[in-house]
């Protein structure tokens, strides 16, 4: 899958699966690919059901900004969240409790 597709299908499909896991993060948060995959997302927690949506301006409560390529591979499960973290191949700007919850609904 792509970055684009794990965002707007895989974790849309687990946000109507599990609204608890959206109640759980509360806030719209923003994942920021870099590289060949590059966009923006949001994903508004603050809503019920949740929103997924390509989105450049909306303000977000914590924003993940990692390369496109690393976070499929995170997705996948081929790259560790923690150790990723911990190399500086992700960067979150905000609650990093909120990008724990997030990861989440990547496993």
């Amino acid at each position: 899958m792509t970055p684009k597709e794990i965002i707007e299908v895989k974790i849309a499909k687990r946000l109507k699966e599990r609204p608890e896991d959206a109640k759980g993060i509360g806030v719209p948060v923003a994942i920021n690919l870099t590289g060949e995959d590059a966009g923006r997302w949001i994903i508004d927690c603050s809503t019920n059901p949740a929103e997924v949506r390509a989105d450049a301006v909306t303000k977000a409560q914590m924003t993940i900004t990692m390369d496109g390529a690393d976070f499929a591979k995170m997705a996948s499960g081929e790259l560790n969240p923690q150790m990723a973290f911990l190399a500086g191949k992700v960067k979150v700007d905000g609650n990093l409790g909120l990008a724990i919850k997030l990861g989440q609904l990547l496993t």
